[in-house]
């Protein structure tokens, strides 16, 4: 919801009434089937029962335990058989085989619904077998409310129905009227854009009638009783929590142990922890010294006490030591960028005006300077920018700039509807319409020369389209290649290099994806140079799911993934580089050694994919984490070698800390299936962590749950526990050779 926080406002008003702190559009437990997805960080990985675990615990964990009312809602997106690719989902339907939907697709979203009484769901953008999910009776009727006995609001991914009918997207309806009537048919009570607005219409012309309304208008006060927001405020058990807990001291620590936890060791060749009496470090890398990569997508804004970048957190963990940094290089781009907005109008950035009537005339109705990004739009029911109707916008930028250097400036802009850039009064550019703006891969450049010492004055002009959304984005910068034989020379008399590498929201999230998952090849360069140094080369790969280091393992001497670790991850990071925490993390996804072990993106069948159905061999298997200490499993029990269908069985484990160093440890049960041939390679069922003293030992009871031997059962449309023999399998990841068997059958 993006709210102005007030009840009287006109039905489809474009930013709609309710309280946006109490509605979260999370978690998304939609499975990682292919690491190229753009939105597989916002996920918990790409296993079934991992996802509905973590999805179950954030759930409870944002609704509340209160008897009478929910401390905010949670939503379980997207529904369903959702995973990319990212500009195809307005318009691609998706079929996957039965045992697919149920086994791998379904059942977080089931976990969610039936263990954590999970108050939203939110239906996806694409066709699933030719019907939009947001008017899917298999999946919001048959299944959603019929077999799970969903009780609560199901709600549309933004401007979703729009899909319906616009234009080569999926055409299944020929205007928002009858899309809007077919989606309230079908089981979608509440939509995230306008289109709705048109059920009024729709009352008019006999499409719906008012009983067919009743239901949904229920089910969406219900949520607003539920969240106590018709009752005084004193009545909630949360009255008295005020805005300082948001980002309080403690809240603070707790979100640098999360990221503690969640930093995966792959690699050490006797390289970390580092001493804190190095003498000097140098800090490479593009995500060094980038705060804002830590937020990752839709990862929130920390506050600016609690802003800090990976390089901060390097310094602050050895204030005796010189670290010397360079970002050496950018994520992709061959060519090092300097963004110069800010050295425009003397330091105050481009000046924007704002113009009404579709013309940029008489006075402007706004003027605001901007520094650091010029990207407006109006995609996702976004404002264009604070204070401006983008219904009828038009932008002029205006600024003079002091170029530093000759040669050069370079310039990307982007908008829905053409624009004209002028310098010194000269037309350079009139371009046309360039359609949906360039966020993902490297931008296109242009460029006009420019004197050292000598101004240049710059105008775009932009006036809005007849499209869906209004966007106009801009950036003027100056560009040069990197010299890494420089930067070598500068690691001479270092004791290590870090290099803070990866790739960051900009390269994958929302509307993108990823066209391979290999590290970008200026990455790869840099490390090369680095590792030719001789010095130990420290590799931090940051990113949001699994990339392919294959081409580079040999480059470094050790690897953190390090992922988008949020407001904590500078000081989490630090604490694991330098030995104040034994990292104990373990991939959630596999990592594999390129991208030629993929399938097509397109595809959906799970064949192939993830460690389930991988049969190859990946660079870091699913579930792999190494430790400052090791670990040694012994001979595991079961509590009964057999049971009957429909029981549980416990398995108890001996872990050994065979190291010198305290650590923690996941142990991981996984369960294969002997009999069924359609079944995973294996499967994860159970996991804990537990930590142990140096030589200390522990005997780790995990329960495998009934429906551990659940699989896909046509006569039943959904899954069963299948009667056979298996084998219990444990150990410290999904790798054969990091896991031990027991036999093990269900009569």
């Amino acid at each position: 919801n993006r709210s102005e926080r007030e009840f009287n406002v006109d039905f489809g008003a474009r930013y709609y009434p309710g309280n946006p702190q109490l509605s979260f559009w999370c978690p998304n437990v939609n499975i990682v089937r292919d690491p190229r997805w753009g939105r597989g960080q916002e996920t918990p990985g790409e296993d079934p029962y991992l996802s509905s675990v973590m999805g179950i615990q954030t759930v409870k964990g944002m609704q509340g335990d209160d008897d009478k009312y929910y401390k905010t809602h949670a939503c379980a997106k997207h529904y369903a058989v959702h995973s990319g690719p990212e500009p195809l989902r307005h318009r691609m339907d998706v079929s996957v085989s039965q045992r697919d939907l149920w086994e791998t697709y379904l059942p977080a979203f089931k976990a969610l619904v039936t263990e954590a009484d999970v108050r939203e769901v939110m239906c996806a953008y694409q066709r699933y077998e030719g019907v939009p999910c947001c008017t899917n009776d298999r999946l919001l009727v048959d299944i959603l409310r019929n077999k799970w006995g969903y009780d609560a609001i199901v709600l549309t991914d933004c401007d979703a129905i729009n899909n319906f009918y616009t234009k080569g997207q999926h055409e299944t309806h020929p205007d928002a009227e009858h899309a809007s009537a077919d989606a309230i048919l079908h089981g979608t009570d509440l939509e995230c854009g306008i289109s709705f607005i048109s059920l009024k219409d729709a009352l008019k012309d006999g499409l719906v009638k008012e009983s067919d309304l009743d239901g949904h208008v229920k089910k969406v006060l219900t949520g607003r009783f539920e969240l106590g927001m018709f009752d005084p405020a004193d009545m909630l058990p949360w009255a008295n929590l005020g805005p300082e807990v948001i980002s309080s001291e403690s809240n603070d620590q707790l979100a640098i142990q999360s990221a503690r936890e969640s930093m995966v060791l792959l690699k050490n060749e006797s390289v970390l922890p580092l001493s804190k009496d190095v003498k000097k470090l140098l800090v490479l890398g593009p995500n060094a010294d980038n705060a804002e990569m830590l937020n990752g997508n839709y990862g929130g804004t920390p506050t600016e006490e609690h802003k800090r970048s990976i390089l901060e957190g390097i310094k602050r963990a050895v204030p005796g030591a010189e670290v010397v940094y360079s970002k050496a290089c950018e994520l992709e781009d061959e060519f090092n960028t300097t963004n110069v907005l800010a050295d425009f109008n003397g330091g105050q950035g481009l000046l924007a005006s704002f113009y009404g009537d579709k013309k940029i005339a008489g006075k402007a109705k706004l003027e605001r300077y901007y520094d650091k990004e010029i990207n407006f739009s109006t995609f996702g029911a976004w404002g264009f920018a604070e204070g401006v109707d983008a219904d009828d916008v038009a932008v002029k930028l205006t600024g003079s700039y002091t170029p530093d250097f000759t040669g050069k400036l370079s310039y990307n802009i982007s908008s829905d509807n053409g624009y004209v850039l002028k310098v010194n009064g000269k037309v350079v550019e009139k371009a046309s319409a360039s359609g949906r703006m360039r966020r993902w891969g490297v931008p296109q450049y242009k460029s006009f020369d420019v004197t050292a010492g000598k101004p240049v004055n710059v105008e775009v002009e932009y006036v809005r389209g007849s499209g869906a959304f209004a966007m106009l984005s801009a950036v003027f910068c100056k560009r040069e290649r990197p010299d890494f034989d420089a930067l070598a020379a500068m690691a001479s008399d270092a004791d290590a290099i870090i290099v803070v590498g990866g790739i960051t929201a900009q390269q994958e999230g929302e509307g993108g994806d990823r066209p391979d998952i290999e590290l970008p090849k200026i990455q790869q360069s840099l490390l090369k140079a680095m590792h030719a140094t001789g010095k130990p080369v420290v590799l931090v790969n940051c990113s949001g799911s699994a990339m392919a280091l294959a081409s580079v393992e040999d480059q470094y001497d050790a690897l953190i993934q390090a992922w988008y670790a949020g407001q904590g991850g500078a000081y989490a990071l630090a604490d694991v580089i330098f030995g104040d925490y034994n990292p104990s993390g373990k991939l959630p996804v596999t990592f594999y050694a390129s991208t030629d072990q993929l399938p097509d993106f397109m595809n959906y069948d799970m064949e192939g994919r993830t460690y389930r159905y991988f049969k190859g061999t990946p660079l870091y298997p699913f579930g792999y984490g190494l430790s400052y200490t090791t670990f040694g499993y012994g001979e595991a029990k079961l509590s009964k070698s057999s049971v009957k269908a429909g029981n549980g069985v416990d398995i108890t484990v001996p872990v050994t800390n065979t190291g010198s160093v305290d650590g923690e440890e996941v142990v991981q049960v996984y369960v294969k299936s002997l009999d069924n041939p359609d079944a995973p390679i294996k499967a994860l069922k159970g996991f804990k962590k537990v930590a142990l003293k140096a030589g200390k030992s522990a005997n780790v009871k995990i329960t495998l749950r009934p429906d551990s031997f659940s699989y896909y059962d046509s006569k039943v449309d959904g899954l069963s526990i299948l009667p056979g023999k298996y084998q219990i399998l444990y150990g410290s990841s999904s790798a054969d050779k990091d896991l031990k068997a027991l036999d093990f059958q269900v009569l």
